[in-house]
């Protein structure tokens, strides 16, 4: 009988651990999205720089080549065109960059449904999975 209480707890005890394992590992994974705050997996001085670069020369061409480097194509590259690269960089200095994302139909790492109308297509499904220096 006291096998059986030993297993349990054994049991118990390595469910408990992988639950708290994935849900660290999950609140990590988590921790930068949408936060500009928190630096993404793919920050680094060189690429912050030339970023900041991008957009304070309101360079759109920049900013998309280093935001599709390495083979990566985050959804915001297809919904920040040229003609609206000036307004999310005002809004990105400003504080209002939540707001602006939103009436594009970007959300923050999760589905988000907007109007549209800053597309011109009624529709303005996206995701988002952007901050400085992510995916």
């Amino acid at each position: 009988m006291g096998g059986k209480i030993k297993m349990k707890k054994k049991t118990l005890m390595s469910f408990g651990i992988f639950g708290v394992m994935a849900i660290l590992g999950m609140s990590m994974v988590f921790a930068y999205q949408g936060d500009s705050s928190v630096q993404g997996p793919n920050y680094s001085e060189e690429r912050h720089e030339s970023m900041q670069n991008a957009f304070e020369g309101l360079d759109y061409d920049a900013w998309v080549t280093l935001m599709t480097e390495d083979g990566r194509h985050p959804k915001i590259v297809d919904v920040i065109t040229e003609e609206n690269f000036d307004d999310f960089v005002e809004a990105r200095n400003d504080g209002t960059l939540k707001e602006f994302k939103g009436s594009l139909g970007l959300g923050l790492g999760q589905m988000k449904h907007g109007n549209g109308e800053a597309l011109g297509k009624g529709q303005g499904k996206g995701q988002q999975n952007f901050c400085k220096g992510s995916k």
